[in-house]
Parts: C-alpha cells; structure tokens; sequence
C-alpha cells in the first residue's frame, strides 16, 4: 500500500541523535514514562545529573535539565505536579512544571477532541515544531552545521507504588548521572542545549523561557498567581513566539568573529569605557585582562546598563575587560536567552567548562544560562 501523502512519514526515534544513549558522551537510560509503575522508575538513578524530557513518540524534545539532588526524586516530583490537571502547577519548586502542563492541557484537549481514544505514541494530537500547533511552526530551516530550578526540599520523597493516571503518559523521560560540581552540571546543560538547538534546530519547547502562546505562567507560590489559558480576547504571550535561530559555531572565544556576531574591542569595566556602550539589548563578554580568557557570557535588556551593574560587583581580584555585541533588532526575551545559551554551549564545547564565574555564587531561584 502506498504511504498517505498526507500524512507525515512516522519518524525513527532511534536514529535521533538527541535521543541516542550516548548523547554527547553521557550515559542515559532508558525513556520512562511519567506514568510507570514503582518498579520501572527505579531505573531512574539515584544521583545528581542531567534528564531531558520528549512527548511520547514524537522526534523532539520539551525540556533538558539539571539537578544537584537525585534524578529519580527530581523526575517523580515533577509528574506529581503533572499530574494535578485540574490547575497550572506553581513555578517552584519546578520551574518548567507550568510549562509541561500547558502543553500537556493542549495536546490531551486535542486527543479528547479527536475520540480521546488514540496511542499518544501514533496520535497526531501531539503537535510540536513543525505541526499546525505549533509555536514554531513554519518558522525556519534547520541549519545546516550540527548542535533557575529550585530543588526539591531535603530528603527524599516515597516513590508512589501504583503508575500515575495515564493522561501524564503525554510526556516520559531519560536521564544521565553526572558527579559534577553545580558549575559543571549547570555548563553541561548549557553544551546540551546548545547541542540540541544545532541538531534541531530550534530550543526545546520549555526551556529558555519559552512558554505555550495561549496560557500565561503561574508565579511562585509566594506570589499567588494562578497562570492557566488566556480568554479568547486576551493577547498571546510573547514567549510562545518563535524562537531565534541558532548561531553558527565560529571562531574562538574573545575573538572579534566569535560565533558570527560583530564584538567591540575589549576596554576595561570602568565608567569611562562603559559611557561609550550604547543603550538597547546586547550580549557582552567578560574577559580577564591579563590572560584574555572569557570568565562570564551576558545578556541584557540594556547593555551599558548591565555593564555598570558589573562593573560595581567584585571579581576576587580579577581585573575586568568588557566585549559586547550590539542587537540591532528587537528580540523577545527568550530569543536573547537562546543567544547567550549558544555562546556558553559553544565555549563549553571548546574547553569543557563553563566561564569561570558564570555560575559562580548564583542562586537557583534564578534559572537559565547567561542569568546576571
């Protein structure tokens, strides 16, 4: 019989390189779903590491992320918050939650509106980039070259005996162990989604500050506001638009070229330098004045603005030089975001670490690499 040319060709998620077990030379499991058993989540190890999470049986991914805790107690507490459909889950402890459950609401609301009965591994009501839900939809070819969470309180939580209720089998994951440091998990995660934007092409659907165009975000539970569905007269949320294209890897950290952008020269922080940095959004460089090395990668909404509130903070005795990239255009703030984490991932790839104080003494209430 020959293939519906209507229908998209099923794709072969084990030729998917960001679903290989070796992933950029780390060791994942196997993918779980949200709804297993007791028995089948144990295979989740008990360590810190790295987990990203994909729609089940779709070819991309909604989220990668970190945890200085185990990843097993990570994991199952976040489809725990998945699992209250009723309400959008609060942004901590998990900062992605309200995200996953957004996407999760639509994609359930489109099966139920199918007949509700399909496999979610063969059903077309799990849309994603390039689909007719999609935030992303139509936006880009892929490029031809290749790619702050709180934590869960102390102590472990009971692991449930029985599976969750099958309407979270929208989603499943996979994990890899890594005895890092924070910085070098937090770098690792940066080099993944930096990864994974040159395979794809794009950012998962929840990472980066990117949010469903139809639903605003819950806040802290501190804060107290419920986010959920926009009403029918309200406008989208600018985080479902469509994502920045990847920067194309070139050139050496610090260097004028860098990953394609134009770089100032580098000038000390002090007032007098930072007079001439223009106003609007930007990506700077802090680099250490005598070896040159880049110690920081940032984004700004206001880059000499930023670059003053730098330039009042102490380097433990580092003397910084600055290096910036003017934005001629507008971008949305998770466009700036997919810059900044292109820049960390790309220096990460090139020295397997992370800029020296990029990570350093930040807190994980504020997420997301390139975060002043």
């Amino acid at each position: 019989m020959c293939p519906d040319p209507e229908q998209p060709p099923v794709p072969d998620l084990e030729a998917i390189d960001h679903f290989f077990d070796n992933w950029c030379n780390l060791t994942w499991t196997e993918w779980i779903p949200f709804s297993a058993t007791k028995q089948v989540w144990t295979r989740i190890p008990r360590e810190p590491g790295l987990y990203r999470i994909r729609p089940v049986g779709k070819e991309y991914l909604v989220y990668i992320g970190e945890t200085r805790r185990t990843l097993r107690e990570r994991l199952h507490t976040l489809r725990i918050e998945l699992s209250k459909a009723e309400q959008m889950p609060w942004s901590d402890p998990h900062t992605e939650a309200p995200a996953l459950w957004a996407w999760q609401s639509e994609w359930l609301a489109e099966r139920q509106s199918e007949g509700g009965q399909q496999d979610p591994a063969n059903s077309g009501s799990l849309l994603g980039p390039g689909d007719k839900m999609s935030p992303a939809a139509g936006s880009r070819p892929v490029p031809e070259t290749g790619n702050a969470i709180l934590e869960e309180a102390a102590g472990e939580q009971p692991v449930m005996e029985e599976a969750l209720p099958a309407e979270i089998s929208v989603f499943e994951c996979s994990a890899a162990p890594l005895d890092a440091s924070d910085s070098g998990r937090r770098g690792m995660e940066s080099f993944l989604l930096y990864r994974y934007r040159q395979e794809y092409g794009e950012s998962p659907l929840c990472n980066l500050g990117r949010f469903p165009a139809r639903y605003r975000r819950s806040t802290t539970k501190k804060e107290g506001k419920r986010g959920g569905k926009l009403a029918g007269g309200q406008r989208d949320n600018p985080a479902g638009g469509p994502g920045q294209l990847p920067l194309i890897p070139s050139g050496t950290p610090g260097e004028p070229g860098w990953m394609g952008l134009t770089w100032s020269d580098p000038a000390p922080l002090d007032a007098e330098h930072i007079r001439n940095v223009p106003d609007g959004q930007g990506l700077y460089l802090l680099l250490d004045a005598g070896s040159k090395e880049v110690i920081f990668i940032g984004r700004a909404g206001n880059c000499a603005g930023q670059l003053a509130e730098q330039g009042r903070r102490s380097w433990e005795g580092t003397v910084p030089h600055f290096s910036y990239h003017t934005i001629e255009e507008p971008v949305l703030p998770h466009q700036l975001r997919e810059l900044v984490t292109d820049l960390i991932g790309n220096y990460y790839e090139q020295y397997r670490k992370a800029p020296e104080f990029q990570f350093r003494g930040s807190s994980h209430v504020a997420r997301g690499p390139g975060t002043e």
